[in-house]
């Protein structure tokens, strides 16, 4: 029975990311997983039940996305590419209306979700730089701390689109972020690290030189 209810968690997790969570219906979770409302009812008691497991399955979701940045067999660039490769084909499923529904409807929940994507993104950055530094690929010049939390307000406010620096279609545009990464790792990469830089990204087309 677990398994089948993760199943409906992570499904209807993307209903939520791509429609928003008010829109999409107990009617829209069951026939997106083909089944009956009633099958659905024996594994979730409401939809106030479903959103609360949605909002703990995305709260893993970001810890999981991140865990590639403590991954010790990546250097520190790699690292970066690997994390890029695996968020890349989510970016565009992702739609504002979802964060507009936390914002307006469950508030308190949201901030639990900020809280963990904080602490998520801090903590990998913070482990990528040293890990940079010592591998010879970032300056040993540059305060981990500051740049780690320049990082979390790229994905915690920076694009968020309620502050109208970036529209909805900026936000899920690849060239945004690719714009994001160059000013990055111009910033803190050594010679050695450009290098690295060039052959993993430039050399496999994922951004501008």
């Amino acid at each position: 029975m677990e398994g089948k209810r993760q199943e409906i968690v992570a499904r209807t997790f993307d209903l939520y990311r791509q429609y928003g969570i008010k829109s999409v219906s107990m009617d829209d979770v069951s026939r997106e997983l083909g089944m009956s409302k009633k099958t659905l009812y024996q594994y979730v008691k409401d939809k106030n039940e479903l959103v609360d497991l949605v909002l703990l399955y995305l709260k893993q979701f970001l810890k999981d996305s991140f865990s590639v940045f403590h991954d010790e067999s990546l250097n520190a660039i790699e690292q970066h590419f690997e994390f890029r490769k695996r968020m890349e084909p989510k970016t565009g499923r992702y739609q504002p209306t979802f964060l507009f529904d936390l914002k307006k409807y469950y508030p308190a929940h949201l901030q639990e979700v900020k809280n963990v994507k904080i602490d998520t993104i801090y903590n990998a950055n913070i482990s990528n730089l040293k890990k940079g530094k010592q591998e010879g690929y970032y300056r040993e010049d540059i305060d981990e701390s500051i740049i780690a939390r320049i990082n979390v307000s790229y994905h915690v406010y920076t694009f968020d689109p309620g502050n109208g620096l970036f529209t909805d279609a900026e936000v899920t545009d690849h060239k945004t972020f690719a714009e994001v990464y160059k000013y990055h790792f111009r910033g803190i990469c050594t010679e050695e690290g450009m290098k690295e830089l060039q052959r993993l990204f430039c050399d496999n087309n994922i951004t501008n030189d």
